[in-house]
């Protein structure tokens, strides 16, 4: 009993962020969108043990000029709880589970507001931020390599960005100037998009027009910041966590759920973020 509550109460914290936003209920529409492209992301968080890869799936959903990109566990669990709590039942029946905990629980909107990358992230415990740059955020070589990928014709492209050197495979045959994560500004959907050392990855599940969805906005609780100042705020929340946790690497009792020393596992395999310039 004593597991399943400390282990409940965790993942209760992974959630926060995604209850919050239910309070206000009054989400602008920005555009319905076009369509929606599934991607699985493939991930080495943790310099210590590059050889485990972690997966998770990813969503994007292109309107006519704006686009949203989140995990679409993050999105599925939302709107679970939305439904939930519309029908009353979310404080005694909704049952929390492992697998309701989004890894990333970033939001990126392109085009929106014009000519900006909004990016929408959480520190734990610490609240929302909102940070904007440059539309496009990047600068594409383009390469003579093709391949097929998919089931689509693809050109490579690349480029520098975030400390990392990345390569893109775009589709020419699908005319949408968009992709995972920042990744847009060539003339086709990315398909497939990875860094040089293959600890980021992102590829193409699906692509498909949904029925009747919506590109959603809401920035009531967020803190408007600086990347810089966001990283940094992010950074130094993790450095803490690491610190404090230091004294409980032995948990109290030897009891291994501990709440503080699970913080400092989950922060000490956080070491290698997808953009390693914090400048």
């Amino acid at each position: 009993m004593r597991f399943m509550m400390k282990t409940k109460i965790l993942i209760l914290l992974a959630l926060i962020a995604l209850v919050i936003p239910l309070k206000a209920q009054e989400e602008d529409t920005l555009c319905q969108a076009r369509l929606m492209v599934m991607y699985e992301l493939t991930y080495r968080e943790d310099t210590n043990h590059l050889d485990r890869a972690n997966t998770e799936q990813m969503m994007l959903l292109i309107g006519d000029e704006v686009s949203f990109f989140q995990s679409y566990t993050a999105y599925r669990v939302l709107k679970a709880l939305r439904r939930a709590m519309k029908d009353g039942v979310f404080a005694k029946q909704y049952n929390v589970k492992q697998e309701d905990i989004p890894r990333y629980q970033y939001k990126v909107y392109k085009n929106h507001p014009k000519g900006k990358v909004t990016m929408m992230d959480r520190v734990l415990m610490s609240g929302t931020f909102l940070y904007e740059e440059d539309y496009p955020s990047m600068t594409w070589e383009y390469t003579e390599d093709t391949a097929t990928i998919a089931g689509h014709f693809t050109q490579k492209a690349v480029c520098d960005y975030g400390g990392r050197s990345w390569e893109a495979w775009f589709a020419p045959e699908l005319p949408f100037n968009d992709g995972p994560y920042l990744f847009c500004g060539l003339p086709g959907l990315i398909i497939k998009v990875a860094d040089t050392q293959d600890h980021y990855r992102f590829e193409m599940l699906s692509a498909e027009i949904p029925e009747e969805m919506y590109i959603l906005w809401d920035d009531k609780d967020c803190i408007r910041t600086t990347k810089k100042a966001f990283f940094k705020a992010y950074d130094d929340n993790m450095a803490n966590i690491i610190e404090n946790g230091m004294e409980r690497i032995t948990p109290v009792d030897g009891n291994t759920n501990d709440i503080q020393h699970r913080l400092y596992l989950y922060a000490k395999t956080k070491n290698n973020p997808i953009e390693l310039d914090r400048r």
